[in-house]
């Protein structure tokens, strides 16, 4: 749930500013058909000096509530996260490949359990998303 508010509120930001490019672009520079009243409109963003925003994709498990056999002892993780990123797999960092692709494993009880998944870049952002798993009956 956290990593579908996330996205939606990244969503909403990206939205907010393509209308305010938008009015930019279609503003002539005068106000209310007064000749020669300027009006300020935000300067042009060169989108090569816009530092990406941190995410954390997970391509296995698909699903954040999943039930393996009691056979399963480990869970596989795997994912795409933001390039340069540090991620974590309940508290285990793991590697990832110049693409910002990781992949690791998590250790699991029989039962519940949550594992958490957390992507940190240099600025001391942070992404998480928690899987829960049932392992058995």
């Amino acid at each position: 749930m956290g990593f579908r508010i996330g996205s939606a509120i990244v969503s909403l930001a990206l939205a907010v500013s393509m209308t305010v490019v938008a009015l930019a672009q279609a503003d002539d520079g005068t106000a209310n058909g007064d000749e020669g009243a300027t009006v300020d409109t935000p300067a042009q963003v060169d989108p090569s000096t816009v530092a990406p925003t941190l995410y954390l994709q997970l391509s296995n498990p698909t699903e954040q509530d999943l039930e393996v056999p009691l056979e399963t002892v480990q869970l596989m993780v795997q994912g795409t996260t933001l390039r340069g990123a540090v991620v974590s797999i309940d508290g285990d960092l793991v590697d990832t490949d110049d693409q910002g692709q990781f992949s690791g494993t998590a250790d699991l009880d029989e039962g519940a359990n949550e594992i958490e998944i957390v992507a940190s870049d240099g600025d001391g952002n942070q992404v998480s998303t928690t899987l829960f798993v049932v392992r058995g009956e």
